[in-house]
């Protein structure tokens, strides 16, 4: 049992690293900068932010949503024993 924990905290560990090391690449590149970036290169950049923040708010509202659904189950649940009675 032991080892198993070993292993998840291995792959967690090594989650984080990947993570952090595929997010920190563009720093180390001129062509991702927006200050050297002019005119279609501008755009890009813009279109790869716009991107990435629906990826971000997608990911938050369907989280959202799906803790609200189960509210909003339990609340007809209750309704619909009040009607019952």
């Amino acid at each position: 049992m032991e080892s198993l924990l070993e292993v998840k905290i291995g792959c967690l560990f090594a989650l984080l690293a990947i993570t952090l090391t595929c997010g920190l690449i563009p720093i180390c590149f001129k062509w991702f900068q927006i200050a050297e970036a002019t005119g279609r290169h501008r755009r890009v950049l813009s279109l790869l932010g716009c991107i990435s923040a629906g990826v971000f708010l997608g990911a938050g509202f369907m989280h959202m949503t799906a803790e609200a659904l189960e509210g909003i189950e339990s609340e007809i649940q209750k309704f619909e024993v009040q009607d019952r009675n």
